[in-house]
């Protein structure tokens, strides 16, 4: 069952394209330690749909070698109404510095390299290089978490660019949680909010969320529908 998961995943990002995130974000990255995760897989999967006739396709594996560090490559396929449908890939590479439960608070550092294949033609480009510092601060006992993510973006042939990113999660009924999250950079904004399922508790879970982008001075609504496997 295990290799069937993982192949299927892979097979299916192999025929799609990314933002650096820890599901069920888009943006934000966590820097809460899992203490269980040690040699173990996970997979994330999410469509995005917006009015403006915008799809996308993200299939992401993951590997933790331990709890502290991780790394995980994301497959995104791209398909727009009106332009030429693209494809994506990122790499991304997690090291976290503290551990909530010994420290209290959680900090760390990713960096990420993505890459496009624009128009679906040509090789895949460098599009960008990035730094995120994700800083997780537990709110309490059953309040959640809150999680502070400033970063740093090399796009190609363009400047250096700043990234702030704040998100939270709480649990509200069973086991039910609301995650929300809001980013922003100097050219586009984005707000989520939504509802995550855990079918098995650590194991499998469901989300779906409401999305709000705001790029290129024209506001963009839509749904994300998400499913992640971990531990496997």
């Amino acid at each position: 069952m295990k290799r069937l998961i993982l192949c299927t995943a892979l097979l299916a990002g192999l025929a799609a394209p990314a933002h650096a995130a820890d599901r069920p974000y888009l943006i934000t990255n966590s820097a809460a330690a899992e203490e269980d995760e040690e040699q173990v897989w996970a997979v994330e999967n999410w469509v995005r749909h917006s009015r403006r006739g915008q799809r996308s396709l993200t299939v992401a594996p993951e590997y933790a070698f331990d709890p502290d560090t991780s790394v995980q490559v994301e497959f995104r396929r791209v398909l727009e109404r009106d332009e030429a449908n693209g494809h994506e890939i990122e790499v991304e590479f997690k090291r976290l510095f503290t551990r909530i439960a010994r420290d209290g608070i959680g900090v760390g550092a990713v960096l990420t390299l993505d890459t496009e294949r624009q128009a679906g033609q040509g090789p895949l480009r460098r599009s960008a290089t990035s730094l995120f510092l994700p800083i997780t601060v537990p709110l309490g006992e059953g309040l959640g978490q809150l999680h502070l993510n400033p970063a740093l973006s090399w796009p190609r042939g363009e400047s250096m660019r700043t990234i702030g990113a704040i998100a939270a999660e709480a649990d509200v009924w069973r086991r039910t949680q609301w995650f929300g999250e809001w980013g922003r950079d100097a050219e586009q904004g984005l707000v989520l909010t939504g509802l995550r399922y855990w079918i098995r508790r650590e194991r499998l879970a469901v989300d779906v969320a409401w999305q709000r982008e705001q790029a290129e001075g024209r506001v963009t609504r839509g749904v994300v529908f998400g499913i992640a496997w971990y531990d496997l």
